[in-house]
């Protein structure tokens, strides 16, 4: 007897002939694309939660109003200079950083459902050498014309 070929089944029914690819699709289920809980999944998905990120996520209410999210890790250190001997300090103290622990947890405040639009670029280093990035433009994040008269 031989096999001809094997079926993996999502929770949901759709039938897979991967189980890597279905139990990745499982994972999406009840995710919404372009949302806050699309974000946060494709972050956890990623990077790691101690790496340095840089960039925005907007998400935008039901009402209309829009919650705007900035990280920043950015090079401080020639604002310094006045205040402390910079040659001092360690390299962590010579930047203003973010973490994307940092802007998960502040996205898990939000409904995961919610319209969600980001650009964040992301690295292991914390002068984002050798960094990741990622954007998503999400329509429904933007009110629509007819909504602003």
């Amino acid at each position: 007897m031989e096999i001809a070929e094997i079926y993996y089944k999502a929770k949901d029914g759709k039938i897979f002939t991967d189980p890597l690819e279905c139990e990745e699709y499982e994972k999406k289920i009840g995710i919404l694309d372009g949302s806050v809980g699309d974000l946060i999944h494709t972050l956890e998905k990623v990077a790691q939660p101690k790496d340095y990120i840089f960039g925005i996520a907007l998400v935008r209410k039901p009402n209309g109003a829009a919650n705007v999210y900035t990280r920043c890790t950015a090079y401080i250190g020639h604002k310094l200079e006045d205040y402390v001997n910079v040659e001092n300090l360690s390299k962590e103290q010579l930047y203003e950083s973010a973490t994307v622990d940092d802007l998960i947890q502040a996205l898990k405040q939000e409904d995961k459902d919610l319209p969600c639009q980001w650009f964040l670029i992301w690295s292991e280093n914390i002068d984002m050498h050798g960094f990741s990035m990622m954007s998503n433009y999400n329509k429904a994040a933007w009110p629509k014309d007819e909504d602003k008269k």
